[in-house]
């Protein structure tokens, strides 16, 4: 159901509120006002008597923040060891909306290449929107929000603030942050035992501690490295030359296995076409040595005279030459097969047996030829 309002035509809204009289309101506010203000002497013994509204008396009291607030961004690094988290990954400062982030990385002075390690590093407080992109996209857990608020200043230039501002020890953080920083400590300090090993000298010491390692480093004794880390350093010079050895051997061990494997298969190739070789040749002899029977007996003087010769041997006759035809044929084509060219059996296979396959496929041949002749010669007669 809809309302239907003609046009032109003013609707009173009721609002249910009674018109107050000229000069009741103000004596109505200042009321609430009288009573607040007596109701302050009063001693509140219970919570049922506290009424009004109270405030903090900043700035002697201070509220407490919650973890999560975010005002400005600061650098954490380790001071037991020194070591900032930061590796100069550029990744805060590729996402920074308004980018007042800046870096640049360090690099080794022996070798000139970059290691992971920030070698300077600014924010342009007065352009940062507090947006906490720069923390949570950071792998390193190296930059955080800071709580500090107070920043007021008529020093312009100062509000861009250099690293060595930007610093906090791990334990400032823990202090305003304990259950966030909780999460993800043991990450971040895996992560900078990595980074740590890739640094040399004073390549990503925070600059407060700068000073104070070096200190250190003139005060203790140059004294000489002692026998436990020296052993320690050979030992792991003689387990890497050992495990350098070792994969060495296995290695080399594969390739024997190969290579004798590749030889194997050659030989057994090798013992077959040699084999093979001299069953042809011994087929191609015995072919022969039939052939050049049949061609003498052909060739004998017959008693009898070539009328009176029987069908059966003139048949018999034509059947060994053609048997032994077929055979030196035969002969002929294995003795060729053997000696097709094949990259293993080729190197593999001796000279001798390829003379002696030929030549058995010489004599099986003219063998063939000869008993041709023979039984040309005995049908004729």
């Amino acid at each position: 159901m809809s309302i239907q309002i003609q046009r032109g035509k003013a609707i009173t809204v009721d609002r249910r509120t009674r018109k107050t009289p000229m000069g009741q309101g103000l004596l109505r506010g200042l009321g609430v006002i009288w009573k607040h203000w007596s109701a302050s002497f009063q001693k509140n013994d219970s919570y049922k008597k506290i009424q009004g509204t109270f405030t903090i008396e900043y700035p002697e009291e201070r509220r407490q923040l919650p973890e999560a607030y975010r005002n400005m961004p600061i650098l954490l690094y380790d001071e037991q060891s020194g070591h900032e988290f930061c590796t100069s990954c550029f990744q805060c400062e590729r996402i920074c909306p308004p980018q007042v982030i800046h870096m640049t990385q360090a690099k080794d002075p022996a070798t000139g290449k970059p290691v992971p390690a920030v070698e300077s590093f600014e924010i342009e407080y007065d352009a940062c929107m507090s947006c906490g992109l720069c923390a949570e996209v950071c792998p390193f857990e190296a930059i955080k929000m800071d709580h500090t608020f107070e920043l007021s200043t008529h020093d312009h230039p100062s509000l861009t603030v250099d690293k060595t501002a930007l610093n906090r020890p791990t334990t400032y953080y823990a202090q305003i942050a304990p259950r966030m920083w909780e999460e993800v400590k043991e990450n971040a300090y895996k992560k900078l035992a990595a980074n740590m090993k890739r640094r040399s000298d004073l390549i990503g010491i925070a600059p407060q501690m700068q000073e104070q390692l070096r200190e250190q480093l003139a005060r203790a004794p140059q004294a000489e490295p002692a026998p436990e880390a020296v052993a320690s350093a050979s030992t792991t010079a003689d387990d890497k030359a050992a495990r350098l050895a070792a994969i060495r051997a296995a290695n080399a061990a594969k390739r024997a296995n190969s290579e004798n494997g590749q030889a194997a298969q050659g030989d057994a190739t090798q013992s077959a076409d040699d084999k093979a070789a001299r069953l042809a040749a011994i087929r191609a002899a015995n072919a022969a040595k039939r052939a050049a029977q049949q061609a003498q007996a052909s060739e004998a003087p017959e008693t009898a005279p070539s009328e009176s010769a029987s069908p059966a041997d003139d048949k018999a006759a034509r059947l060994a030459a053609i048997r032994a035809a077929n055979a030196a044929k035969r002969a002929a084509q294995q003795a060729q097969a053997s000696e097709a060219p094949e990259t293993a059996a080729s190197e593999s296979t001796s000279p001798a047996d390829e003379k002696a396959a030929r030549l058995a496929a010489i004599r099986a041949a003219n063998a063939a030829k000869r008993a041709a002749a023979a039984a040309e010669k005995g049908q004729e007669e």
